[in-house]
């Protein structure tokens, strides 16, 4: 046996044991996932759980508790504390079609798209103004970086060049 797991095995270990610490109540405060043993007595309270249902859920929980103990005991200390630090940072949501859709469109949008304070934006232009349009002559119809400034409004160089606003000298 391996004293580590790859990431798709480490990423199915962490919802398990998210799963278990939802059980113990440890996650959400309770709120989305309560202790296991309160539900059990809720749900046999209001009859909606029959003795079968009970014991297959208590058992279900042995046995995922048993598992998981026994691959997080034979995996490398070095490999522990990983899943440790993760398991922190790690949490998983039930979320519907349409939550799921416009998450994966702002991630999206995150990857295509930039996004920046507008005074760093501005810096950096600077910068880039510096080295391209320090002396520069071409006509500001031939210049990628004219219509870049121009859709983000940044600020003219002042210095009235006949060939583009951005251009000094």
């Amino acid at each position: 046996m391996r004293d580590y797991l790859n990431s798709t095995e480490k990423t199915q270990f962490m919802v398990l044991q998210s799963i278990v610490q939802m059980m113990n109540g440890l996650r959400n405060a309770g709120v989305d996932g309560p202790k296991i043993s309160s539900m059990l007595e809720d749900w046999s309270k209001r009859g909606n759980m029959t003795k079968d249902e009970h014991k297959n859920l208590k058992t279900a929980e042995t046995y995922m508790r048993k598992f998981l103990a026994s691959v997080y005991g034979r995996l490398s200390k070095k490999e522990q504390e990983v899943i440790k630090k993760k398991l922190i940072k790690f949490d998983f949501k039930l979320v519907d079609d349409y939550t799921l859709t416009q998450i994966n469109r702002d991630i999206n949008d995150k990857i295509t798209n930039a996004t920046m304070k507008r005074q760093q934006f501005y810096d950096w232009c600077s910068e880039i103004m510096d080295v391209k349009c320090n002396g520069c002559t071409k006509n500001w119809n031939e210049c990628q970086l004219h219509e870049v400034f121009e859709d983000n409004f940044v600020p003219e160089s002042g210095f009235n060049c006949a060939n583009c606003k951005y251009a000094y000298s």
